[in-house]
C-alpha cells in the first residue's frame, strides 16, 4: 500500500469512527443548517448565485452511516423548480436518476445505500448543472476524500472539464482538513460548503 493510499485508508477509518457518534437528532439539524448554509452561499457568491439560477438539474445523494444529510436541500430545489438526481450504482459506474418521491423511488441498494429503483430511467449527465458532493473529508482547496470505490471520480472524469457541473462539496466541521490527500485522478470540488 502506498503512502497516500495509506493514509487515505486512515483518515476514513477515523471520520467513519467520528460519524458514528452523530445523534440522528443532531443529524436532523444538521440537514436543516445545510440550507440555511446554502441560502447564505446564495446571497454571498454571485457566482453560484448565477449557476444556481440558471441550473435546471441538481444531482443530490442520500445520507448513510453518519453522513451529512441533503434531504431538506433536495426540499429546497425541488421547490424552486428544479428537478433532482440521485446516483445509481451500475457495475464499476454511476449513473443519475430523477427522482420525484424519494420516499418511494428510492431502495436499498448497492452497499446497502438507497438509490433509485431500476425501473426508473437514467437521466443525460449532460442535463445535470450542479453535483451536491457527500465525501468522508474535504480541504479549503476543494480536494475530497470519498468512500474509496471512486465511483463520483470515474462519473466525473467522464465530463470535458469545461463541461463538467458545478462541483458542491458538502461537509460537517470535523470532515474539514487542512489537506487531504490526493492523486492524479481525484476530481476536486468547486466550492465547499460546511456546516
Amino acid at each position: 500500500m502506498s503512502d497516500i493510499a495509506w493514509e487515505k485508508s486512515h483518515i476514513r477509518s477515523q471520520i467513519r469512527e467520528q460519524r458514528k457518534f452523530i445523534t440522528k437528532d443532531e443529524l436532523e439539524a444538521y440537514d436543516k443548517d445545510l440550507v440555511a448554509e446554502f441560502k447564505a452561499a446564495l446571497k454571498e457568491d454571485a457566482s453560484l448565485r448565477k449557476a444556481y439560477d440558471k441550473a435546471r438539474v441538481i444531482a443530490v445523494y442520500k445520507a448513510v452511516g453518519g453522513e451529512l444529510p441533503c434531504d431538506a436541500l433536495a426540499a429546497y430545489f425541488k421547490n424552486a423548480g428544479k428537478k433532482t438526481v440521485y446516483p445509481r450504482v451500475k457495475g464499476d459506474d454511476m449513473e443519475f436518476v430523477e427522482v420525484r418521491n424519494p420516499s418511494k423511488d428510492l431502495v436499498p441498494g448497492a452497499f446497502g445505500i438507497p438509490e433509485p429503483a431500476q425501473a426508473l430511467q437514467p437521466f443525460d449527465n449532460e442535463k445535470i448543472d450542479i453535483v451536491i458532493l457527500p465525501g468522508i473529508a474535504f480541504d479549503q482547496e476543494g480536494n475530497r476524500l470519498g468512500q474509496g470505490k471512486g465511483y463520483y471520480d470515474r462519473w466525473l472524469a467522464s465530463f470535458p472539464q469545461d463541461k463538467r457541473p458545478l462541483l458542491i462539496g458538502v461537509c460537517m466541521q470535523f470532515q474539514l482538513m487542512s489537506e487531504v490527500p490526493v492523486i492524479s485522478s481525484d476530481i476536486p470540488s468547486d466550492m465547499i460548503l460546511c456546516i
